[in-house]
């Protein structure tokens, strides 16, 4: 198969576009539904077309994702989300009568609580961007771990956005989810690495907060490396953007803020979203081992001085 999209998928992809979904929503349908095609081609011997898919060919690749390439629940499950959107365009465009992933089921997954960062593991990444000395990937790392805000968010803000003073300051992200706007407060810290960074920002037509190399706004791709690059630098590992912005969330619901405040902070349409920072993460999960660990070691020694007391 080329790696020309079948034109059905390319006219999807364009309505999403119209619809200004997130690039990064679009790259991602783009590859699910690139992968799809070619298991179709694979199978068929013939180019995919909408109208002919039928529920026993989703339920193959569904096998084949979970037998084959061995992909997780939730993998499998974003391939067979990124289907039925497509399915439900084809059908609204007349292209197919009955959707064929109405009769395929989901894989079951096991809930888990998202990644986070630890305070010293945070504390070890802001220190590893402070000592490159570089005022605008700073004011980008404080900005995502400190507000929560989606990366997409992050490179859409534009000067006038945000409020930086010595005394107070706060963010307007226009661009949130599902097109709905919300203002995040900046803590000193924020504010200061952002005044350092705006008295070295290029000075450019260009009105975005965050500029690249080119003079023009940096990309939601490139954010994503600066934080790698510097997560690399603190030895830490598969750290990106939604970590921090899981880090802040964690943070607020360990530091008793209510599930509502939280959920405003970071743009959440619904409270059950917001409670996945409820759950014990891996590190918590660690910990709960290790201590039963250490009572285990305790336990013959205790075990010995309560003699001696009874004795």
């Amino acid at each position: 198969m080329s790696q020309d999209l079948p034109a059905e998928v390319v006219a999807f992809l364009a309505e999403l576009e119209r619809r200004e979904a997130s690039p990064r929503t679009i790259r991602s349908y783009k590859a699910d539904l690139l992968s799809f095609a070619r298991f179709y081609q694979g199978s068929t011997g013939e180019a995919l077309s909408a109208a002919v898919v039928t529920p026993t060919y989703l339920r193959e690749y569904r096998g084949h994702l979970l037998n084959v390439r061995r992909c997780s629940p939730s993998t499998i499950n974003r391939h067979l989300a990124a289907l039925r959107k497509f399915f439900q365009f084809s059908k609204a465009r007349g292209a197919v009568k009955e959707l064929p992933t109405e009769e395929v089921r989901g894989v079951r997954e096991v809930p888990r609580a998202p990644k986070w960062l630890g305070k010293r593991e945070a504390d070890r990444l802001l220190r590893a961007v402070e000592r490159s000395g570089n005022k605008r990937d700073l004011a980008i790392v404080m900005l995502l771990r400190h507000t929560g805000m989606r990366v997409g968010e992050l490179a859409a803000l534009k000067l006038a956005d945000v409020e930086a003073s010595e005394r107070k300051g706060q963010v307007l992200i226009r661009s949130g989810k599902g097109g709905k706007q919300r203002v995040v407060p900046l803590n000193i810290d924020v504010r200061r690495a952002l005044q350092a960074y705006q008295q070295v920002r290029p000075e450019v037509p260009d009105e975005h907060l965050f500029i690249g190399q080119r003079g023009d706004r940096l990309k939601e791709q490139a954010i994503e490396n600066v934080v790698r690059k510097y997560a690399r630098w603190a030895g830490l590992e598969e750290v990106t953007p939604h970590t921090l912005r899981h880090t802040f969330g964690k943070g607020l619901v360990d530091a008793g803020v209510d599930l509502g405040t939280v959920a405003t902070l970071m743009g959440h349409e619904s409270l059950d979203t917001t409670a996945i920072y409820t759950q014990p993460g891996a590190r918590d999960l660690e910990q709960a081992v290790a201590r039963l660990e250490r009572d285990a070691d305790l336990a013959p020694l205790l075990s010995s001085r309560k003699g001696v007391s009874d004795g």
